[in-house]
């Protein structure tokens, strides 16, 4: 056998050699293979929008700006964390007690609500601290119409343009600021003269050197959220948007697809095409069809009215249309859940749907977070503003003077409407157990305003209710002295018609008074009494009814009013009797003196009842 061949045995082994290296390349190949479809990023930790995230704090800042200006999750986010904290500001001098506004207070309150506008100031001081993590406020003090020191104006610097130089010795913090290019542009040029001319000569200086300003750390304040301290950026606040970033961008994505899908399926398109049949003439100039129902079919789209013929059988094919289907809006309302997290904002605070019920550990969440920045503002506030314009002024030397000073005052904060919570509170203050300024506090009612209104209108209502009392007896003694007058027109004329009547008896011989004509004379023979009765009852029968019964009317009204006048002090008496007619005056005193008399008789009568009975036995005596 020759070299050149192998025998079975030899190639057999080299065949077997050959497969295990085909074998062990193809395991290699797939182990590879299988690598890079694991790991297609640098790290498995990584994803697409990793290879762009901003690389500085300043970039961090322009991508926070774009998604608070353009969109609107975030923007309703950062202005609900802004303003909902925000509430009524008040100035309290521990000691001036007195309920009027002393000279200090109202100083210090035309500089802080009109002179740095507070309230929007602390909005805005918001919307910087929860956007980019920090807020530097700049003030400046000036002087007033008197001469006293002030604060003129507040402003809020770029966060862009600060730089904090921060010694981790010590704590201590130096704020430099580079100014911006429009005022570089301005000095450099020095164009436009008059606001060349209002640029403060340190400015200019600094430009000319190229330098920033080192701005003095008692006119300015730093808000920064928390944050880790790893690193030279510990000094820097954390931003809301910058723990969501990578989700922003993810969203980002799904919005592309979703467009992208939008704009290809959610609109059909619409293909139609002629049907050849028998009777059609198969050598037409079939393209000339086709322009013609082209034409025919934007004529249709320009007046839905109008009719299209066709010569021939005319079908439409329908490509697309399928995405509803293929919309991403759960993916998107789902991230968009991971992002309101991230920034611990609950969802239903910018969609709406919070009640205490449902969402108590949500809102008791954001209520902590609220109170430590509400902190911050208040410390803003009280060592900021009002110590650092105290000192300027020369009311504050040292940290002993803090007493002396304003104390500002925000109202409670208020996280959730719960009426069963308030109704307890009013049943609780209807038991006396608990006091009614702490309810009007549960309410969020000023005590002082509304124990101010309480009492104006419990002393209207009093005095409202004197004047209908005096009115009401003023009525009264109005309505006696009518009656009384009535009564007395009424004696006068009954008295007229008295002596009228008498003046008639006499001049035709006819006697009216019934005591006369009832009693007989006393003495005189039978026969005498015979003749003066039978004389009596011819006067009798002369003497007409109706002088009786005004006779019966005079002495009711003689008795009527004498008991009205019994009743009265002896002043009354004389005063009431001086307005009785003469001839009536006598008779009514005369009555008068008799109830007196019987007055008197009746009165020792009761305290000789009073006595014990002869024969009623004394009490026994006990030995």
């Amino acid at each position: 056998m020759s070299k050149g061949f192998l025998d079975e045995k030899d190639k057999k082994a080299m065949l077997e050699k050959e497969l295990n290296a085909a074998i062990e390349g193809s395991q290699e190949k797939v182990a590879s293979f299988r690598g890079n479809m694991q790991n297609p990023y640098p790290s498995p930790f990584l994803n697409l929008s990793d290879m762009q995230l901003p690389e500085s704090t300043i970039d961090v800042f322009k991508w926070c700006k774009y998604y608070y200006t353009f969109d609107p999750l975030i923007s309703g986010a950062i202005n609900a964390l802004a303003t909902f904290p925000v509430s009524e500001v008040t100035l309290e001098d521990d000691e001036n007690k007195s309920k009027e506004k002393s000279d200090s207070v109202k100083l210090y309150e035309k500089v802080l609500f009109k002179n740095l506008n507070l309230h929007k100031l602390l909005i805005e001081i918001g919307i910087d601290y929860f956007l980019y993590g920090n807020c530097f406020v700049m003030g400046e003090l000036g002087g007033n119409s008197k001469g006293e020191k002030e604060w003129t104006n507040m402003i809020r610097l770029d966060p862009s343009k600060m730089i904090i130089d921060y010694n981790p010795a010590t704590g201590s913090k130096t704020f430099r600021w580079t100014i911006p290019q429009k005022i570089r542009d301005i000095v450099t040029k020095k164009q436009p003269k008059a606001e060349y001319e209002k640029i403060p000569e340190l400015m200019k200086q600094a430009v000319r050197k190229n330098k920033s300003i080192i701005l003095n750390p008692d006119n300015v304040y730093h808000f920064s959220r928390a944050t880790d301290s790893m690193g030279d950026n510990s000094v820097w606040g954390v931003p809301v948007v910058a723990n969501v970033l990578k989700l922003l961008m993810y969203r980002n994505v799904l919005r592309q697809a979703q467009e992208a899908i939008a704009r290809e399926h959610i609109v059909p398109m619409r293909i139609y095409y002629l049907d050849r049949t028998n009777t059609v003439n198969i050598q037409a100039d079939w393209n000339k069809t086709a322009q013609d129902l082209a034409d025919q079919i934007k004529k249709s789209v320009r007046d839905p009215n109008y009719k299209v013929v066709s010569p021939v059988p005319v079908n439409v094919i329908n490509v697309g249309g399928e995405g509803r289907s293929l919309l991403l809006a759960p993916e998107i309302d789902q991230v968009q859940s991971e992002i309101l997290a991230g920034m611990n904002m609950p969802k239903e605070f910018i969609f709406g749907g919070v009640s205490y019920s449902g969402s108590s550990i949500s809102l008791r969440i954001l209520e902590n977070q609220f109170i430590t920045y509400r902190l911050l503002l208040e410390d803003f506030m009280q060592n900021f503003i009002i110590r650092g314009m105290a000192k300027a002024r020369g009311e504050w030397l040292s940290e002993e003077d803090d007493d002396a000073l304003l104390s500002v005052k925000m109202s409670d904060l208020k996280m959730q409407d719960d009426v069963q919570q308030k109704q307890l509170i009013i049943q609780l203050n209807s038991a006396n157990k608990c006091s009614n300024d702490y309810m009007w506090k549960a309410m969020g009612m000023d005590s002082d305003k509304m124990k101010e209104a309480i009492e104006k209108e419990t002393m209207d209502a009093l005095l409202l209710q004197t004047k209908a009392e005096n009115e009401k007896i003023k009525m009264q003694i109005e309505s006696m002295e009518l009656q009384e007058q009535l009564q007395i027109k009424q004696m006068e004329m009954q008295f007229k018609l008295q002596a009228m009547q008498q003046k008639l008896a006499q001049q035709y011989g006819v006697n009216i008074n019934p005591e006369e004509q009832q009693a007989p004379q006393s003495g005189g023979t039978g026969e005498q009494q015979a003749t003066n009765q039978q004389a009596g009852e011819s006067k009798q029968s002369q003497q007409p009814q109706e002088g009786q019964q005004n006779n019966g009317d005079v002495e009711k009204e003689v008795n009527r009013i004498a008991l009205s006048l019994i009743k009265m002090p002896k002043e009354q008496q004389t005063q009431y009797l001086s307005k009785i007619p003469m001839e009536a005056k006598g008779m009514v005193e005369k009555r008068l003196a008799e109830l007196e008399q019987t007055k008197q008789t009746k009165q020792s009568k009761d305290k000789i009842d009073m006595r014990p009975l002869p024969n009623q036995k004394p009490p026994r005596r006990e030995s």
